[in-house]
């Protein structure tokens, strides 16, 4: 009996590890993720070559204004801090707007400075760089009353402190933002506050928080009118989407967000868009169709002239050759793409591809090259401040190729090490792979008391998942909630205005109705030709006015509101109603002022018949 308790506790065992290496790969996504944040391309809305915004500055925008401070920061967006270019279009940028003296330009060159320096994934250097430039920007703020920049002080300290995981004090300033930005009434500022919190409730995964703020965010946007804003809102909620594995949802904003993108030509957000598309299909396992997606924003990323673009999707295809796919074939697209290689050694990460060359090494079970590899890597890698999921991946795939070496002391004491980063990054998934893997290992090492420790750590957390797993249940039951009390709202607005409409519809007519009968009165009294006409005048006027009203929406729907189409109807339409009206005018101002007065006469003149 006692036999038999162990061998089903070793199947056990078996069981746990094959599930957690099928689900493994859902986080092993780590491994990379710095491709994916590396760079940030500025949201402005200036899609030229650098040179011809170089041009723009000497040439159009010689003087300091809102769109000189635009350009420059656009441009120092398509360049990394640590480049030349970077260091002197930023001292430009301040000599003119402390020159200027002009507080708005000030706090707005301050501001656009910090979000360069905080727009990037995995640099503390680069954060610790633009704080103080944030922190200006909210002192000249604080000195000349600007409340406008003192919200974007908050949102960019907010974006500080979320990138050094210090979620409570990003927490605390964006609902600052929000605060001050209901205060002012900005619906602009409000969109981007609740766009803010969302990323914070994101790291803390508070899902429906996060989907009530990116709703929210896309209420202030359409109240606001920027298309931009618009287009932004749509992008997140289809990030959101994707996130919670709803892609058919994710796909239907990213859809609608291309559309209105290309017709409000917005080029940012239609290649945002399409390379979206590309990583949604490539998750549901539809590789050809996402490639062609991916084609296709490279492509339109081509005609901007815009290289920053295009890397991104080099990124994107490279992040799933080596996650999901082939890592043969991910050093393939590298070998075939060297601006990748160039943009990884400008960035400072190049110890990164040591970490890929492992993993290529570790698939041909050529374990001692794969340890070569990474010890490379482990000084860049442990010696980063923070970024403990970054360490805690590293720390997982060294203990693997300990592990495929059989070095079983060396595969625990690094799993120990990987366990603290897991508890650092706070990250349940972690905490419960790795006390499978000291399981393991523990048994392996023939200790037993200690093994059987960590398989029952395991089953706290893994209960704890299953519970997580439950409220990611409620949370779609919630999501699909808020959505139809979402469309309901919508839908009562749009019956009040239907009511409101029908109510001044019906007042107009009874208005038009009055003004016929008091008309009419007028004539069969006698009174001035003049005046019934005069009144006739605007009778009609009014009725067929009113008319050309009710036509009014369905124009708008047959012309789907083009200025000229719109224009062609109302032309042919009063070319129709126009002489109807001198017709109708006539012919009823002359019976008003002649028949009305022999049908009056020849009935009060009328003698009574004996």
């Amino acid at each position: 009996m006692e036999e038999f308790g162990k061998i089903n506790l070793l199947l056990r065992r078996f069981l746990l590890k094959r599930i957690s290496a099928l689900s493994r790969s859902k986080y092993s996504f780590f491994l990379t993720l710095f491709l994916l944040g590396g760079y940030s391309t500025n949201a402005q809305n200036f899609f030229l070559r650098e040179d011809s915004l170089l041009t723009l500055l000497k040439t159009q925008y010689t003087s300091l204004s809102t769109n000189r401070i635009l350009i420059v920061s656009e441009l120092m967006s398509r360049h990394l801090p640590d480049e030349p270019l970077f260091d002197s279009l930023k001292n430009l940028l301040i000599q003119e707007s402390e020159d200027s003296r002009d507080r708005n330009f000030i706090c707005m060159s301050y501001s656009q400075i910090a979000k360069s320096y905080l727009n990037y994934y995995n640099r503390p250097d680069y954060y610790e760089k633009g704080k103080p430039y944030a922190d200006k920007c909210l002192q000249v703020a604080n000195e000349s009353g600007l409340e406008g920049y003192k919200v974007s002080a908050y949102l960019l300290f907010a974006r500080y402190y979320l990138n050094i995981t210090q979620n409570q004090k990003a927490l605390d300033y964006n609902n600052q933002a929000i605060s001050l930005a209901s205060a002012i009434g900005s619906d602009s500022l409000l969109c981007l506050s609740y766009s803010s919190i969302s990323d914070t409730w994101n790291t803390l995964a508070n899902k429906l928080s996060e989907f009530q703020a990116l709703l929210n965010a896309r209420n202030f946007a359409e109240k606001s009118k920027i298309h931009s804003l618009i287009l932004q809102s749509l992008n997140e909620l289809g990030n959101f989407y994707e996130s919670v594995n709803d892609y058919e949802k994710a796909k239907d904003y990213y859809t609608l967000c291309e559309n209105k993108a290309r017709e409000w030509k917005e080029s940012l957000y239609v290649f945002t868009s399409l390379q979206a598309l590309g990583r949604t299909h490539i998750n549901q396992k539809n590789e050809k169709l996402g490639i062609l997606y991916y084609d296709k924003a490279s492509r339109y990323g081509d005609s901007l002239g815009i290289g920053n673009l295009k890397l991104q999707i080099y990124l994107d295809l490279l992040n799933y050759y080596f996650n999901v796919s082939d890592p043969v074939k991910g050093f393939a697209y590298m070998n075939q793409h060297p601006e990748l290689m160039e943009f990884i050694r400008k960035f400072g990460v190049e110890y990164q591809v040591n970490k890929l060359y492992a993993v290529l090494e570790s698939t041909k079970n050529k374990y001692d090259s794969a340890l070569y590899y990474l010890n490379l890597a482990l000084p860049y890698e442990y010696g980063q401040k923070g970024n403990f999921s970054e360490k805690y991946n590293f720390a997982d795939q060294l203990a693997d190729v300990y592990k495929g070496m059989h070095k079983y002391p060396k595969e625990y004491k690094t799993l120990q090490l990987a366990n603290k980063f897991a508890d650092s990054s706070q990250n349940i998934y972690y905490q419960r792979d790795v006390m499978l893997n000291l399981d393991s290992v523990s048994l392996l090492l023939g200790n037993y008391k200690l093994s059987q420790q960590y398989l029952s750590q395991y089953d706290v957390y893994r209960d704890s998942i299953e519970s997580l797993s439950k409220q990611k249940d409620l949370l779609s039951i919630e999501i699909q909630n808020a959505n139809k009390r979402a469309e309901q709202q919508l839908k009562d607005e749009e019956e009040k205005r239907r009511t409101r409409n029908n109510i001044e519809y019906l007042g107009i007519t009874a208005v038009i109705a009055t003004i016929f009968i008091i008309l009419v009165a007028l004539g069969v009294f006698k009174m001035s030709p003049s005046i019934i006409r005069a009144i006739g005048f605007f009778a009609f006027i009014f009725l067929f006015e009113f008319i050309v009203l009710l036509l009014d929406d369905q124009i708008q729907i047959i012309t789907h509101g083009e200025p000229w189409k719109v224009l062609a109807v109302k032309i042919f339409i009063i070319s129709m109603l126009l002489p109807l009206h001198h017709w109708l005018e006539k012919k009823l101002t002359h019976y008003l002022t002649y028949k009305a007065h022999m049908i009056k006469s020849k009935i009060f003149n009328k003698k009574p018949v004996n």
